[in-house]
């Protein structure tokens, strides 16, 4: 039996036989064993139910057993690559057969129609490629093992070129079979196309020959359009001619005999009202001639407006200025083209005209021509020297950022809180910071004002860059001298003030310390304990000695403080004050009292008495009072 067998219906049939013996087959091998067990049996007893066998045929039945179970592996991957063998042939008998009904000659549209519909279920719904492939795949799979089973060349040799034979087969068969639908469409497409441009040709020519017979300017009027009819009889003549090609001879033969009728007709009427087609073209032309000039004409005016604006200098003006530049200059190729394109509409449309308008047309070519030029003559320099400019300008915006956000930064610091009231940590950090800032501010302006001059110099001295205004960036660079220069100004003020701040905070703390220190020795004087005449004395003493001067500088000091505190710290500042001046306050009351006691001793016994009886009560009360407070 041959690899590869002629595609025919038969292969449905051949598919059919070998799957069914391929089913009987395995399962007549599931019962081998049980099969193999009863014979060995009946060997060993040599009969059947007490008949005896002969050994001879006992034998012959071992060898054939033997044989059967040695290769009916072999027999079961042959018949699984005879089953996946028929089963592709059988696809590509159903594809060449199905390909043989879809490329015929064509008939009317509406069997096309049916003829895609039916490519459509056969090939695309039921995915006919995708199965053809899963199959091929199993089956090389199957060959594959089959062949190594086998072990014969010749066998292997066989089935690799029935694999060779299919795979290029299906090369061929597929593509043709893929353009199908493409065919069909196609065709269906020329007769529709067809269809109507003979409806509305035919509708068209009986108005056209009725026209005939009217006055001149309404066949005028009605054959302007006729450069479109010229398009649609020369459509409906290349869709005819396509369907006379792929449809069958009765189609072809009313195909042609309708061409013909409706070509003289055409021919007939065309060869009496060619001339208004010129009409017709010439407007069109005219038309093409003036958009196109309008398109020129705005490029040109919009260039020389983009190229001659002022520009006021910075990097974002001229960054933009770049990008237009950059515009026109991948415009200009594209309108000249453009340009060649008019010229060659303009001399059509001038033999057509008086020679008045051809010298005004001529006129605005000859501008635009000029106009073109010169952009194109002029942009690329003018980019060039503007794209000079981009990196200077945009690290100089770099430094003005920089500058000002320092300038912010010391702005932040000398508008704080007063500085005296801060810890001294904080106070220490934000000079350290006001100092850097400051010196940031001074390098950004440096930088600033280099840069500026030369972005300024390489404007002035340059031809194409006249039109670059650097007003702009001038006053940008003399409002942050003016910054820089008030800022100092502020930074200055804000020393002298916390110099002087420090000043009077210094005096109020030496003051207030020089005022404790006494009302120390005071209190221990009080506290002091021993022979009451001796105390009396260092008492009188050290009370007599002390100076009202040193409260006064104290309170003072503590004045000129509290003017320069906030509101919310002065109460804090009167109240500490208040507790030392009623401090020294008491310090006196005790001074008053030692100078009573001095005065009491030498004064006469009764009249002493009389004198402490009269004031101990007030003086006690007093004496409690401030103790009290001292405590």
């Amino acid at each position: 039996m041959p690899i590869l067998l002629d595609l025919s219906d038969d292969t449905f049939d051949y598919e059919v036989l070998l799957t069914h013996l391929q089913i009987l087959e395995e399962d007549l091998l599931k019962n081998l064993d049980g099969h193999k067990k009863a014979f060995q049996g009946i060997h060993r007893a040599r009969s059947v139910n007490g008949v005896p066998v002969p050994l001879e045929q006992l034998d012959d039945m071992a060898e054939r057993f033997n044989f059967v179970a040695s290769t009916s592996e072999l027999h079961l991957l042959k018949m699984e690559f005879l089953e996946l063998k028929y089963r592709l042939l059988s696809l590509l008998v159903l594809a060449e057969s199905k390909l043989k009904s879809w490329i015929i000659k064509y008939g009317r549209r509406e069997s096309v129609e049916l003829l895609l519909q039916n490519y459509i279920s056969v090939i695309e719904n039921s995915k006919f490629f995708e199965q053809y492939e899963v199959t091929y795949q199993i089956l090389k799979r199957a060959a594959e093992m089959y062949a190594k089973a086998n072990g014969s060349v010749e066998e292997a040799e066989n089935v690799m070129k029935f694999m060779n034979e299919t795979t290029a087969q299906w090369r061929n068969l597929s593509v043709e079979v893929r353009s199908v639908r493409s065919m069909l469409e196609e065709v269906i497409a020329n007769w529709d196309r067809y269809s109507s441009t003979v409806a509305s040709l035919q509708a068209w020519l009986e108005d056209a020959e009725k026209m005939l017979k009217q006055p001149e300017h309404a066949k005028k009027d009605f054959f302007r359009h006729l450069p479109h009819w010229i398009q649609q009889h020369t459509a409906m003549n290349d869709a005819g001619n396509f369907l006379i090609e792929t449809c069958d001879e009765t189609i072809s033969r009313d195909l042609k005999q309708q061409l013909l009728l409706l070509n003289g007709r055409w021919r007939e009427l065309f060869m009496k009202v060619k001339q208004y087609a010129r009409a017709d073209e010439f407007d069109r032309m005219r038309k093409e001639y003036l958009d196109g000039v309008a398109t020129l004409s705005t490029f040109a005016d919009g260039t020389n407006r983009k190229i001659s604006v002022p520009v006021e200098v910075s990097f974002l003006n001229v960054k933009m200025f770049v990008q237009d530049l950059e515009d026109i200059k991948q415009k200009v190729p594209v309108m000249e083209a453009q340009y060649k394109i008019i010229t060659r509409t303009a001399q059509l449309v001038t033999k057509e005209i008086p020679q008045e308008e051809v010298n005004e047309m001529l006129a605005t070519m000859t501008g635009i021509k000029a106009q073109i030029s010169k952009t194109k003559e002029r942009c690329p320099v003018l980019l060039y020297e503007a794209q000079q400019l981009l990196s200077p300008l945009e690290e100089l915006e770099k430094q003005i950022t920089y500058f000002y956000e320092s300038l912010e930064k010391v702005n932040e610091i000398i508008s704080a809180l007063d500085p005296e009231v801060q810890p001294a940590a904080v106070f220490k950090q934000n000079h350290q910071d006001l100092v850097a800032y400051q010196e940031n501010c001074k390098k950004a302006l440096s930088l600033i004002e280099r840069n500026s001059q030369g972005l300024l110099k390489f404007v002035a001295s340059s031809k194409v860059l006249q039109h670059f205004d650097p007003l702009m960036l001038q006053k940008k660079v003399t409002e942050i001298q003016v910054a820089f220069q008030d800022m100092v100004k502020k930074t200055g003020d804000w020393r002298k003030n916390v110099e002087a701040n420090s000043r009077l905070m210094k005096k109020f703390e030496e003051s207030r310390a020089e005022l404790e220190k006494v009302l120390q020795i005071a209190n221990g004087c009080l506290e002091e304990k021993g022979n009451p005449e001796e105390l009396l004395r260092k008492h009188t003493e050290f009370f007599s000695q002390l100076d009202q001067r040193v409260l006064n500088a104290f309170l003072k000091a503590c004045d000129e403080l509290t003017d320069i505190l906030p509101e919310q710290e002065q109460h804090s500042l009167q109240e500490a004050v208040r507790k030392l001046h009623k401090q020294w306050k008491v310090s006196r009351t005790v001074q008053a009292i030692c100078c009573g006691w001095k005065l009491g001793t030498s004064c006469p016994s009764s009249s002493f008495f009389l004198f402490l009886n009269k004031r101990k009560r007030p003086i006690d009360c007093k004496i409690k009072y401030n103790y009290t407070k001292l405590c």
